[in-house]
């Protein structure tokens, strides 16, 4: 049996962070109504971290909100972003709008390269692994790497592995053990991750 193994360039991620950008881009009743934002929200500052939220309903506002994260980029600051929104293994949705994975790519690359690619993407959202589209055959990479669910996510399992993965991420826990711990501690697999490099690589 042949084995492919891939060779990264890059196998960790050493960054320190200012932040957890917040992008909810569900509708009103629902977000009143899930809570995920608000939950995530008084946990990272029960915490000690700073949160930047941005409430969006359309497409134009969404991409909009990638514009000021990409201004707090150049700034210096780095981050990871977290949506919450419904989605697909095609995009996710906005208001009445539907955003497709390849509409943000240029958006996150700008984001990624302004961060020194340390750019770490926390999607709460259904299929939300298939974010990973957003990685083009070439060019810049999106985001280092992308954390999310294949399947449908329930909103009981989205709050719990945010509660769980977070208090870990705040002890220092290394970014390639969260999810793994974090389902381990769910008990069962409601999280996947992967890197961008990886995910290329695996495609040629």
């Amino acid at each position: 049996m042949i084995k492919n193994e891939i060779i990264y360039e890059r196998t960790e991620l050493d960054a320190e962070y200012d932040f957890v950008g917040i992008i909810d881009a569900l509708d009103e009743e629902d977000r009143a109504r899930f809570g995920i934002t608000e939950e995530l929200k008084k946990l990272l500052l029960n915490e000690g971290l700073t949160t930047a939220t941005a409430l969006v309903c359309a497409e134009d506002e969404l991409l909009g909100a990638l514009d000021l994260f990409y201004d707090k980029a150049v700034a210096g600051e780095r981050f990871m972003l977290h949506f919450v929104a419904h989605g697909n293994d095609a995009g996710i949705q906005a208001g009445n709008d539907f955003v497709t994975w390849a509409a943000i790519r240029p958006f996150l690359q700008k984001i990624n390269t302004a961060t020194d690619e340390t750019l770490l993407l926390n999607m709460s959202t259904c299929k939300g692994l298939h974010g990973i589209k957003i990685v083009d055959a070439d060019g810049s990479y999106p985001f280092f790497g992308l954390i999310g669910a294949k399947q449908d996510l329930l909103v009981g399992d989205a709050l719990e592995a945010n509660r769980i993965m977070y208090k870990k991420w705040l002890n220092d826990l290394p970014v390639q053990k969260l999810v793994p711990e974090t389902n381990l501690d769910i008990g069962k697999e409601v999280l996947f991750a992967i890197s961008s490099e990886g995910y290329r690589k695996l495609r040629r």
